[in-house]
């Protein structure tokens, strides 16, 4: 063979690999899926899960492949995030990712995985707005009178959450910082503890979703001042926002989405971005997740990505300043 002809012929033997290399991931997102999809869910049953597998169910109905949901609770929900990091890139093993990923990434101090590092984000589907709310006895009934009784009585407000490093948390720790406002963080193992506290006036204020305050709210033992997110939400079209309130740029909220292991094929990730959008284009699906609790609201995987990097950025700016870190 000449020299000439061998060269010719390692061109031929390259262009047909990169063919190949081009082929594959195109046909295997084109079978996507073949089989049954693992969907971790980091939290114990009838949290988070609860609009996950509704979102599972719809899906397993439109690609025809089951999507099974897998508990694994544990540390934040860390155990179920370094499962999926560790998971074979191939769309079969998917995260439900809650923002509160968005914190653990930047105050846990041991994690061995990193949000914008080891995951391709796939779409969020909905939000929860968080509320603004006060005991009985806080003798305020909006948020400018929440706001002159915070600055007349600097440091007695105590505000309760359901752990440090919660989005309740940093984002009560943000409003007060934003405002020049003094007041005491108390936190307690879990949500249903610090709705009690706040019940018994151990704690006189508590952001978190209305869910959680609901019942309370209605028989007049809480008082609802106003909700966190940018624009009112139609749920709850009789609470002003903080932005409307007090005339500070304020929006935050708890929000669910879909994530993939790093190096997930982008036509894999395309796919599951566009499938996620087309079962919540269903009324069943958003009247369902309106009835868990949450409101229909998607994000592609793009925009999904620079919601990522806009949370870690600020929540890490907030856990710094409060020098906050977790074991």
């Amino acid at each position: 063979m000449t020299f000439s002809l061998y060269r010719a012929s390692r061109r031929l033997l390259a262009l047909g690999l990169a063919a190949v290399a081009v082929f594959v991931p195109s046909a295997q997102a084109q079978n996507y899926p073949d089989r049954s999809v693992r969907l971790v869910v980091g939290f114990a049953p009838g949290g988070s899960d609860i609009s996950g597998r509704i979102i599972a169910q719809k899906l397993s109905g439109l690609w025809g492949q089951s999507v099974v949901v897998d508990n694994k609770p544990g540390a934040g929900g860390n155990i179920g995030a370094d499962i999926v990091a560790k998971a074979a890139p191939d769309g079969y093993t998917l995260l439900l990712t809650v923002n509160s990923y968005t914190i653990n990434t930047v105050v846990y101090r041991n994690l061995s995985w990193d949000l914008q590092r080891d995951f391709e984000p796939l779409g969020r589907y909905a939000i929860s707005p968080m509320v603004v709310v006060v005991n009985e006895q806080l003798p305020v009934k909006t948020m400018g009178e929440l706001l002159a009784y915070a600055k007349a009585n600097p440091g007695k407000l105590n505000y309760g959450t359901a752990g440090p490093g919660s989005a309740p948390h940093l984002s009560t720790e943000q409003f007060a910082h934003q405002l020049g406002l003094s007041m005491t963080h108390i936190p307690y193992k879990g949500s249903a503890p610090s709705v009690q506290a706040l019940l018994a006036n151990e704690v006189q204020l508590s952001f978190g979703a209305q869910s959680a305050f609901d019942a309370f709210i209605k028989s007049g033992k809480l008082r609802s001042l106003a909700v966190t997110t940018a624009k009112r939400q139609d749920a709850l079209p009789g609470l002003p926002t903080i932005k409307e309130s007090l005339g500070i740029d304020f929006d935050t909220d708890i929000w669910y989405g879909l994530m993939a292991p790093a190096k997930t094929p982008a036509a894999i990730v395309k796919k599951v971005s566009e499938d996620l959008q087309k079962v919540l284009a269903d009324p069943d699906t958003q009247n369902r997740l309106r009835n868990a609790g949450v409101v229909p609201d998607y994000m592609n995987a793009q925009d999904m990505g620079r919601l990522i990097q806009r949370d870690v950025a600020r929540w890490r700016e907030v856990a710094q300043r409060i020098k906050l870190t977790l074991d």
